[in-house]
């Protein structure tokens, strides 16, 4: 059957985390055909051998970056697909969340673009702690404004995506594309279901970094993300929001 979801995973040198991650989306429990699509930026290690193995269809970047790496797999996605979850490849997803993905849209057709809770796979104090700031965050943004959508796991209708342009190669990709798919309908973050990621973020970020980077989203939500991007340099605080392994 042609697939209605894309999950689109950009990836570069995850051998590491990504077999967790494939396994838990090729184990969803779902009625709804999908496909997985591996948009890689030039991967040296058995990152595509491991995504062979799970049957996921690999892309091509001819560009590094985050950004450029989940618009491409999107540009790649089947026509038939009408929904895009996009995943990090050190996210582990419930085995129902497609199921829930689908319902949501499905019930909500006001509903554009979604997230969800998460939880950290590593559970010290300092990352808990991180954790617990990151979701009130989120909640509090969905309650009094609208949530940003992290891009580690974000779902989104395909018609809004690529009419508000997609995810765009910066350094706040996910703050950015956030501002713009407000503008096409309701967007959500929904506490119902949790997904766990990898705390390899906060490991490299600590806490202060964590913190400094939610203050990052709410300026980046006024303000133009080139901007944003050339101030955070200027100060020698880019490399904060640097995923590890996967942006320049």
């Amino acid at each position: 059957m042609d697939p209605e979801i894309s999950i689109i995973v950009p990836t570069l040198n995850e051998e590491k985390y990504l077999e967790a991650t494939l396994g838990s989306l090729s184990k969803q429990n779902t009625n709804t055909p999908y496909e997985i699509i591996i948009s890689d930026g030039g991967s040296e290690d058995r990152t595509l051998e491991i995504a062979q193995q799970y049957h996921a269809r690999i892309v091509y970047c001819d560009e590094r970056g985050i950004g450029y790496g989940r618009h491409f797999g999107a540009l790649n996605a089947s026509k038939s697909s009408k929904y895009f979850l996009f995943v990090d490849s050190d996210t582990v997803l419930p085995s129902y969340f497609l199921a829930w993905m689908y319902d949501k849209f499905m019930n909500k057709p006001e509903v554009v673009a979604f997230t969800t809770s998460f939880e950290f796979s590593e559970q010290s104090q300092q990352v808990k702690l991180a954790q617990q700031v990151s979701n009130h965050y989120f909640e509090m943004r969905d309650k009094l404004f609208s949530p940003t959508l992290p891009g580690f796991i974000t779902c989104v209708r395909r018609d809004a995506y690529f009419k508000c342009g997609g995810y765009r190669n910066v350094l706040l990709e996910d703050v950015e594309f956030s501002r713009r798919i407000c503008e096409e309908g309701d967007v959500r973050y929904y506490k119902d279901i949790t997904v766990t990621n990898s705390s390899r973020r906060i490991e490299h970020m600590g806490l202060i970094g964590t913190l400094y980077y939610y203050a990052q989203l709410d300026m980046g939500r006024n303000m133009d993300a080139k901007i944003i991007d050339k101030l955070t340099k200027k100060l020698g605080i880019a490399d904060l929001r640097e995923y590890v392994g996967i942006r320049d």
